[in-house]
């Protein structure tokens, strides 16, 4: 079996500068995934206090109740020895990821791995939220990877 029937690449939110404000990444439907690791890439951070949160709900782009996944920081600023080691699993405190001080979160990808029984009976979509902040700059994509129920050449979409 091949890796695209196995998983399923799940664009969320186009590499631009965030920091206009309250941003709402695509929401996932984890009713049809068994898991998923969603990647945080990060570019330029400036100014600090920009959060990263996550929620479960009954709809599409619904954030009904807030919830705190593991996450790991990279090891390093992308493209330098030591980017691809992850640090330390670390709970999504209250209020969400920090990313303060900006310096430690820039050039660097956060991973987060999501179990779909992890969000709350009867709401099946996972929505994220990301603020700026206090950003004079936040550059931002991210991807997920999601693990389907069902197998096939072609998935049905979770978006």
């Amino acid at each position: 079996m091949s890796v695209h029937q196995e998983l399923q690449i799940i664009g969320l939110l186009s590499p631009a500068d965030q920091q206009a404000g309250g941003i709402t990444p695509d929401s996932i439907n984890m009713g049809l995934l068994h898991k998923v690791q969603i990647i945080f890439l990060t570019g330029v951070v400036t100014g600090d206090g920009a959060t990263i949160q996550f929620y479960s709900g009954a709809t599409n782009a619904a954030k009904t109740t807030e919830f705190y996944p593991y996450y790991r920081l990279g090891g390093a600023d992308i493209g330098t020895t030591g980017s691809d080691v992850r640090g330390a699993r670390t709970v999504t405190p209250s209020g969400g990821i920090l990313l303060t001080a900006a310096a430690s979160w820039d050039e660097t990808l956060i991973t987060v791995d999501i179990q779909s029984d992890e969000l709350t009976a009867g709401q099946p979509f996972l929505t994220m939220s990301v603020e700026d902040g206090s950003a004079s700059a936040l550059f931002m994509a991210i991807v997920a990877i999601g693990w389907p129920r069902f197998e096939g050449h072609t998935h049905v979409t979770v978006v």
